[in-house]
């Protein structure tokens, strides 16, 4: 059975995070899920959400600007993980 990963909050470190981690799933796919969820909280850029700009452009354009993120990563609202804890 494939474990999972997955990450809370898409600060500078987060984001960092999420890379290294998100490449490591993609090298290891017989260990791991491919997709790994990455939870951060709403902000909008530029008039446009930043979980829709993280899942379209793969970058975090606020904490970590220039730097691409693998296609595995896939953001959600914190809200999300919370309401799935109850």
């Amino acid at each position: 059975m494939a474990s999972k990963a997955a990450l809370c909050f898409g600060c500078f470190r987060g984001s960092v995070v999420a890379k290294v981690v998100g490449y490591n799933v993609l090298a290891r796919t017989e260990k791991y899920v491919r997709e790994v969820p990455m939870y951060v909280y709403e902000e909008v850029i530029d008039g446009r959400k930043l979980t829709e700009i993280i899942n379209t452009q793969h970058e975090n354009v606020k904490y970590l600007p220039g730097c691409t993120l693998p296609d595995n990563v896939v953001c959600f609202l914190v809200i999300t993980l919370l309401m799935a804890s109850h």
